[in-house]
């Protein structure tokens, strides 16, 4: 059994995602020490089930950020940053449409960042793990790979 959060509890932390799913359900990130990442265990319960994520949000720094509904996948990570004085880590979270992702970099402080096609920095979608792709779409890769 899949261990996941489908409620406020004991292991989910103020700052987190929100996964609404197909079949209805809530999950949210979690923080279990026993397990892997939250968003890990996400996508294997969307993998085995055959479900797919309809919408996410990101609840940091006292803002909540909802991102559109029905996208191709949704895409979250976590990204270290340190200097001489300080370190932290930003919350990176976005959508894949059309082969093309969008990703925000959000910090605890609040400052955030906006990441899309053509600009500098801009990789493209970074794939599996960090993206978790709606069911149809996961098909068609397996499809492909199987031809």
């Amino acid at each position: 059994m899949i261990e996941l959060s489908k409620s406020v509890d004991r292991y989910v932390p103020k700052e987190r995602w929100i996964a609404s799913l197909s079949n209805g359900e809530t999950i949210y990130d979690d923080r279990r020490s026993w397990c892997v990442p939250a968003w890990q265990r996400l996508a294997e319960y969307c993998y085995s089930g055959g479900l797919s994520i309809t919408g996410l949000r990101v609840q940091i720094a006292g803002t909540e950020i909802k991102l559109p509904s029905g996208m191709d996948g949704y895409i979250q990570k976590k990204k270290a940053w340190a200097t001489i004085e300080e370190s932290g880590i930003k919350l990176c979270f976005g959508y894949v449409t059309n082969g093309l992702s969008l990703i925000h970099e959000i910090d605890s402080s609040g400052d955030s960042r906006t990441i899309r096609p053509g600009d500098e920095e801009y990789k493209g979608d970074p794939g599996e793990p960090w993206t978790i792709y709606r069911k149809d779409i996961r098909d068609a890769k397996l499809s492909l790979l199987s031809a």
